[in-house]
């Protein structure tokens, strides 16, 4: 998917008005404490582990790691994967345009989970906001949602107790004439989607499959659902 043009001259705008670097990476040292925020263009940011970082950290080609027992501000970038180790707090949304998330286990997000040509994996912890992908699935374990899960190419699998508190949303296809994918939407473990599960393309094969104790307290529109043993 390319970034239209106007999007990206804003943020090609945002971060020299910022007086970032620009062909440079970001590096923060293991257990440094950081005021304010860190930005570049082509390079990409790596905090260290037991750092404090007082702000946001943003690139636009470029990956963004974050080592254990970090707390930190917003993550974005525009080409790159974001990983974050175990035990992290982040204070503000985590997005990216062409790559996936990759969450550990223990980690506090305060914001959102946004990416499109990519996927969203996530361990144990909290994301207070909504998960939302184009073209990539969503994958949790026993991980709290406090929004709304959202794809549209992608399939869903929540274990591990995993809690959402909004609705699980699949979009009708991105662009005329597209060809549907059928998509799977596993709940297993004991997870629970408090809200309901809506499929907006009523043409668009879905299948919500309940394992061990998986349930979906609201409605479920436009999607077959199927009961499984959890062997």
């Amino acid at each position: 998917m390319s970034i239209p043009r106007n999007r990206l001259a804003l943020v090609l705008t945002c971060f020299l008005a910022a007086s970032c670097g620009v062909n440079k990476s970001i590096l923060i040292a293991d257990g440094e404490t950081v005021e304010g925020s860190r930005s570049t263009v082509n390079g990409s940011v790596r905090i260290g582990s037991g750092c404090d970082v007082r702000g946001n950290c943003r690139t636009v080609n470029g990956r963004i790691t974050v080592g254990q027992g970090t707390s930190v501000g917003g993550l974005k970038t525009v080409n790159g994967q974001i990983t974050i180790a175990d035990d992290v707090a982040v204070a503000g949304d985590v997005g990216t345009v062409n790559g996936s998330l990759i969450l550990g286990d223990d980690i506090s997000i305060e914001g959102s989970l946004e990416t499109v040509n990519g996927s969203v994996e996530c361990g144990s912890g909290t994301v207070l906001a909504d998960i939302s992908t184009v073209n990539g699935g969503i994958s949790l374990a026993a991980t709290r949602v406090g929004g709304t899960l959202t794809t549209t190419n992608g399939s869903v699998a929540l274990t591990d107790s995993t809690r959402v508190a909004g609705d699980v949303v699949i979009r009708g296809k991105d662009r005329r004439g597209a060809k549907k994918k059928a998509v799977e939407i596993r709940i297993a473990g004991g997870s629970i989607v408090e809200g309901d599960i809506v499929v907006r393309d009523s043409g668009r094969r879905v299948t919500v499959i309940l394992v061990d104790g998986g349930a979906v307290k609201g409605d479920v529109t436009n999607a077959e659902v199927v009961e499984r043993s959890a062997n």
